[in-house]
Formats: C-alpha cells, structure tokens, sequence
C-alpha cells in the first residue's frame, strides 16, 4: 500500500480525484465518451461511487486502464489527426496523475519560462500573440515561423520517461502507472474506414494526442529546448509544438534555424520541415513581417493587422450547423448555441474584428437560429427571427459577446492589441 506522502499516496487523496473530476468534466460534453458505453453524464450520476472505485483500484495497485476509443479529426489541408480517447474513469486517473507531476517536476523542468505558452496556469494563446506583438513593437519584424512533422507521434518515449520523467521524480511510487498509460490500446480499429488504420499503428510510440498526461509531457520534452534558445538570447515563443521566433534581421533569423534544427533534430531526434521542402503547405520558413502574413495559433498577422484564421471562421460555421442539427430541445439549442458563440468570442475576441465582420457572423446566427426554432414550433414572420424574437431566444448579438469579452481585458492587454484593430 502506498504512503501518504508518496506520489501515488498524493493522486489518489479525495481531494485530488475530486479536482481530476471537476477539470475532466468541465469542458467536455455530457456525452463524451471513451470504448464504454459510459458518458460524462453517466459517470458524474455515480460520482461517489465512481471515484470510490477508483481510489480502491489505486490503493491496492490493482488499476488497469481500458482500451482507447480511436477517431480522426481533420487538419487544415485535408489530412487527417488520429486521437486516443480514453474511458472517462481513465481520464479522471490520468488528470489526477498530471496534478501531482505538475508539482512534482514543474520546477526542475522550469516548464514555466518565457518561451512556453501552452498547459501553464495564466497563460493561454492570448499571452502567446501578445507576446508576438510586444516584440513586433520593439523591432523584432522577422519571424523564422517553423513546424515539427507529427511531433505528439515521434517523441521518444524511452527518452522521455528513463532519461527526464523518472530520474526527476521524488519517488517510484508512479512508474509502474505513467507506463501502463503508454501501453493503452485502440479497441475500435476494426470499425474505422480501412484509410484510417495506418493512423494507428501496432506500435504507436509518442504521445497519444487527447490523453491527460501529454499536455505534461510535451513541454517535460521540449523543456531543454526552451531553455537553450532562451540562454541563447533568441525570443522563441512556443505554444506546445507550435512555435516561431522573432528576431530583429533576417541572418539572426537564419542562425535561429540552424539551431533549432540541432536542438529539435539532434538531440531530441525529432524532424521539422525544412525551408527547400517541396509541399509548400510545410509552415518552416524566415519572413519580413512587413512583406507577408503569418499564420500562427490561429491567427493571421501582417505587421499591421490580426485576425482569426478562415479555418476557425469557417470551423465556426460547422459547429454552428450541427449545434441546429443535433440539439434535442429549445433549451438544449440555445444553451449550446450561446455556449459556442461565446467560446469562440472569448477565444478571438482580442483580434480584429470589423463590424461588417461580427454582422456576417450575426446574421449566419439569426438564419440557423431561426431554422431551428421554427422546427420547435416557433412561427417567424416572412421566414426570418425578428429582433424580438432574437432577444427573447436569450442569444444576444454578437457585438455585445464582444463588448462583455473586451470590457475585461486589462488595460495593457487592451493597448497592444488595438494598436493592430482597424480604424
């Protein structure tokens, strides 16, 4: 049996199962789900009993995760990206590990640098664009923009857990558990389209994308990379595997790419594109800010101007459509439908975003809206949901979403972004 004050003694407290709970179930649909027939839903019903049976399993060193339920997502360009979904009672285990390792081995990884964005507590894409501004204003118009092939798939994972995970933690009591993890299957292969299945080879190896242990993970590996470019006096700004740096001339640029390519290649024996590769769609390249755009984190810049990516405008578009398509009720249809539409503002609204822009979003709005409510049996006049009716229906404007997401920005924040709105 575990002690108390060992790692695992620490993950399977009440307390820490309890706030695995809370963080796994906030932002994940009532229906998500793993191989199981179980759902948010289900499990939060038995909640007690649920984490109940989990603290015993870990207690008694007994716990086995299940198989992972395997489904594809579409990336820009068409390709697609594999996921691993877990059991929610895996993900509650998984998540309850990640807080402890958090602590654990956070500081002696000083995961919490200037160049790392992603998975830090009070840091968020927002903080990673603003930073990218910030140096903008002070010179830095070069940007070597820069992207690693598959990373979450090549990470090596021997390397990772022998040489950086287990050597730094305080005690044992976790390998047996973190290792198990790594060895999780896909139950459902056979059920995919036959063009899927090489997406999920035998071996995978890496880091299972969706998994709660792989936000950790990632920025453990790519830790010594941070701190190599940050002691090399480059401004990388890194948000997981996406990244770029800003220099001030196009040769520091150049010197930047050299050594990115050792340290991500070399050491790491990860691959980047490289700038001569023939798919011109291959993100690595060096760029006058003030000659071209950039995509990065979804989000464009030009030197003069932000603003959110056609992908996510038109990913917008898509949820939007299968919010009206999907919904059961008039409650559960406009409780999603402001859900998204506020997630979106709160996740852009620090862009540039003309008025002609949020009316063209509005108006997509009013048109899905209205077909929806007519299909619950609300009559509309000439076809269309009047402003009444609009104002009823509890989903505001989009403009006032925007209002309500700016209007609590501090003011340093409000200052460098607006500086890159139009007039």
């Amino acid at each position: 049996m575990p002690t108390p004050k060992s790692l695992l003694g620490k993950v399977h407290t009440r307390k820490n199962l309890e706030m695995a709970w809370k963080e796994v179930s906030r932002f994940a649909r009532l229906d998500s789900h793993g191989m199981s027939d179980q759902t948010i839903k289900d499990f939060s019903l038995g909640l007690k009993a649920n984490l109940d049976f989990i603290r015993t399993e870990l207690i008694k060193g007994d716990y086995n995760f299940g198989l992972l339920r395997g489904a594809t997502i579409k990336k820009k360009g068409g390709k697609k990206r594999p996921l691993r979904i877990a059991d929610i009672r895996d993900r509650v285990v998984q998540r309850a590990i990640a807080r402890i390792l958090e602590k654990d081995l956070g500081q002696k990884f000083g995961l919490n640098n200037p160049a790392s964005y992603a998975y830090i507590k009070k840091k968020s894409t927002k903080s990673a664009i603003k930073k990218m501004l910030e140096l903008h204003q002070s010179g830095y118009s070069v940007i070597l923009e820069a992207d690693i092939i598959d990373f979450f798939g090549t990470v090596d994972t021997n390397k990772l857990l022998n040489e950086m995970v287990f050597q730094n933690l305080s005690d044992e009591s976790l390998n047996q558990l973190i290792e198990k993890v790594f060895k999780m299957e896909v139950g459902n292969k056979d059920m995919m389209p036959e063009e899927d299945w090489e997406l999920y080879p035998e071996s995978a190896g890496g880091l299972p994308q969706g998994g709660y242990l792989s936000p950790l993970f990632s920025n453990i590996y790519l830790s010594d990379f941070d701190h190599s470019m940050i002691k090399n006096r480059y401004k990388l700004i890194r948000y997981a595997d996406d990244f770029i740096v800003m220099c001030k001339t196009i040769e520091e640029a150049e010197d930047a790419y050299t050594l990115t390519r050792y340290l991500l290649e070399d050491k790491l024996g990860l691959k980047m594109h490289t700038r001569d590769d023939i798919d011109k769609k291959a993100r690595t390249r060096i760029v006058k800010i003030t000659q071209t755009s950039i995509q990065f984190l979804g989000i464009q810049f030009n030197g003069v101007r932000i603003w959110p990516d056609s992908e996510k405008r038109k990913k917008l578009s898509e949820k939007l459509s299968k919010v009206s398509s999907s919904s059961k009720n008039v409650i559960d249809l406009l409780t999603r439908m402001r859900n998204l539409i506020e997630g979106w503002i709160a996740a852009y609204g620090f862009t540039d975003l003309p008025v002609n822009y949020i009316k063209a979003i509005d108006n997509e709005v009013n048109i899905i809206l209205g077909h929806s409510l007519k299909k619950f049996g609300w009559k509309l006049k000439s076809g269309f949901l009047s402003e009444l009716q609009r104002e009823n229906s509890g989903v505001n404007p989009i403009s006032w979403y925007l209002s309500k997401i700016r209007i609590n920005y501090k003011e340093d924040d409000r200052d460098i972004f607006s500086k890159y709105w139009s007039p």
